[in-house]
This record gives structure tokens, C-alpha cells and sequence, in this order.
């Protein structure tokens, strides 16, 4: 957890929670629309609650459709949206904290993936491809960030059938899954 909260912390200093959009091309290309939003529920002496979420979980899209990674209006943290295996998607507090497939598939977007993220270690790699171009894989990903690099489009070129799970690997609860026909 220490970890996850230097990372937020170092990457995105200031942070203000919004929202973030997965966005379809336009027309009927086959493509859907899938937006993160963000918030915090505190109750004093009980919990603190990130409510930071992809909506809706399941979106269907064609395959060969583009899908536009982008954030809202004042999201201050970076994301990604990288595909993993249905097993892999954290399930409890504990499993959300030690997210291995989280530190695996996030780090080649890393200038120094073995290093700690922050200033000296940027993103460098917005597109991580371990198949073909787009996504249709586990391993696949894509990162956003403030600034320069707020949007990134990709297609999703996984075969008719298939299904993509995929969760955000700095905030592992956020998760969702693309179904592709």
C-alpha cells in the first residue's frame, strides 16, 4: 500500500479526483463510450472511500473500432487502461495492495521499469503492444497522464467473441471489461 500511495503521490502531486473517459470513435463505427469518474466518501472514525470507477464495467464494441483514452475536466492523476487476465483482477483490499499484475504490466511504461515512478522516472511508453497493434491481449495498455499526454486512441483489434478484462494499474479497483464482437 506504501508503494501505491508514493506512487499517487511522486506521479501525481496535487491530485484532484474527476473523471477520466474511454471514448468511442464517432458514427456507428461499432465503438462505445466508457467514462471513470472519481469522488471520496469520509465518515470521521469509520472510512475513508475512493470512489474513483469506470462506468458502465462491461462495454461492447466491434472489433477494429477505436477506443479514445482521455481524462475529464480536472483528473489530476495518471491511468492506465491495461488488459489482464480475468484472474488477475484484484478482488479484495489486500489483493488491491499488492497488485501483482498491476506492478508488471505498469512498469514497461516506465523510463527505468525496475526504478520507482516519479519526476526522475517518468512514462515514456504510452502504448504497450504484446500482441498485435491495438488491444487484444493481456499485457496490452495504455497510460494518460496531466499535461501533454491527457488522450491516447487505440483500436481494439481483438477477434469477434473475445473478451478483454482490463483495470487501471495505478487505481487496481477500477476495472472493467470490453466484450468484442
Amino acid at each position: 500500500m506504501r508503494r501505491r500511495i508514493l506512487l499517487l503521490a511522486v506521479v501525481a502531486a496535487g491530485a484532484t479526483m474527476l473523471g477520466v473517459s474511454l471514448a468511442s470513435a464517432h458514427g456507428g463505427s461499432g465503438g462505445a463510450t466508457v467514462k471513470a469518474f472519481a469522488g471520496e466518501k469520509m465518515v470521521p472514525n469509520k472510512y475513508f472511500q475512493d470512489e474513483m470507477r469506470f462506468s458502465p464495467g462491461t462495454v461492447t464494441v466491434t472489433s477494429g473500432s477505436s477506443l479514445t483514452f482521455t481524462y475529464g475536466d480536472k483528473e489530476q492523476e495518471p491511468h492506465t487502461l491495461t488488459i489482464v487476465k480475468r484472474s488477475d483482477l484484484p478482488r479484495t483490499a489486500a489483493q488491491v495492495d499488492n497488485c501483482r499484475a498491476c506492478e508488471q504490466y505498469a512498469a514497461p511504461h516506465l523510463k527505468n521499469p525496475k526504478a520507482e515512478p516519479g519526476p526522475g522516472n517518468p512514462i515514456v511508453h504510452w502504448t504497450l503492444n504484446k500482441g498485435r497493434p491495438g488491444l487484444d491481449t493481456v499485457g496490452d495498455s495504455v497510460a494518460i497522464q496531466p499535461g501533454a499526454h491527457k488522450r491516447i486512441s487505440v483500436k481494439v483489434t481483438a477477434a469477434p467473441g473475445t473478451t478483454l478484462y482490463f483495470l487501471c494499474a495505478v487505481h487496481p479497483w477500477m476495472q472493467g471489461k470490453i466484450v468484442v464482437r
